[in-house]
């Protein structure tokens, strides 16, 4: 007589799992949006834990990543982090010159909102300068994009008198290859969370270029409403948000994202970034 193994605990739960893996494919989602939308995202958080649990069982350590130099994130991150080994430079002081690229401000005044970030190594503001043609070459073929961008961003900081001064500002700029300055963008606002960025959608509006006739219905950004002096600013009617509201966003997010003192600490997280297997700690004895 062929005796039956008793499944283990793990096998009786993988069992149930293929189960109920069936009714859920059988399952109707329904018409609502919303209620669509939580279940997805349930089933994916559910699809992350298994999976990790999968990898936590093979005896083969697993790379987090494979390095491809190919790949447009790889080139992003290369690009940002030669970026910030760059030196700092006076905003309101930069003289033309020809690029396009990336971009980086930093702050050292005394607003009180900002003291978090003032004096350190992270910005308070990232971006990118496209070229002039697609086609570029070289830095003269790119146009003086980059040094555009910039002096746009003093002159507008210049006019917030009552909370700004431009001489509080420095960045921190890099010419770079045509094509590779989208990627490193989006690498340098994931990493460091500028406040001023439209992405963290706390003090955004910076970049704002004005309001036409047919846009004078826009409300006020987060950015001119705690920082007015924008003539076309000044005319809109509304806020987005009141001020109280954004400066206790501010607070918020630098209190979850502290900012980087220093250059050591920012490097500390680039390479943290781009490390694949974590040495183990020695067993004990």
């Amino acid at each position: 007589m062929v005796t039956r193994r008793t499944p283990t605990a793990l096998e009786q739960i993988i069992t149930q799992l293929r189960t109920l893996t069936e009714s859920v494919a059988q399952a109707e989602a329904g018409v609502d949006p919303n209620a669509i939308k939580r279940a997805r995202q349930a089933l994916d958080a559910i699809a992350t834990k298994l999976s990790a649990h999968a990898v936590g069982l093979d005896p083969v350590l697993r790379p987090g990543s494979i390095f491809d130099p190919t790949d447009p994130k790889t080139a992003g991150r290369v690009v940002a982090l030669t970026l910030v080994a760059q030196d700092k430079h006076p905003l309101a002081e930069i003289p033309n010159f020809y690029g396009a690229g990336v971009y980086a401000i930093y702050y050292r005044g005394a607003f009180e909102a900002y003291t978090p970030l003032s004096g350190t190594d992270h910005p308070i503001y990232v971006g990118k300068a496209d070229p002039e043609s697609q086609a570029a070459k070289d830095a003269v073929g790119q146009g003086n994009k980059l040094f555009g961008r910039l002096s746009e961003h003093a002159k507008n900081i210049a006019r917030a008198t009552s909370t700004l001064d431009v001489a509080d500002f420095d960045c921190r700029f890099l010419v770079v290859q045509t094509g590779f300055q989208t990627a490193a963008e989006d690498y340098l606002i994931d990493f460091f969370k500028p406040i001023w960025n439209s992405e963290t959608r706390i003090c955004h509006g910076l970049g704002k270029h004005g309001d036409n006739a047919g846009t004078r219905g826009n409300k006020r950004s987060p950015w001119d409403t705690i920082h007015p002096g924008r003539p076309w600013a000044t005319a809109t009617a509304e806020n987005q948000f009141p001020p109280e509201v954004i400066l206790t966003q501010i607070a918020a997010h630098l209190t979850r994202h502290p900012p980087y003192a220093d250059l050591h600490a920012v490097f500390d997280h680039f390479m943290a970034h781009m490390r694949q297997i974590p040495r183990r700690a020695p067993p004990l004895t």
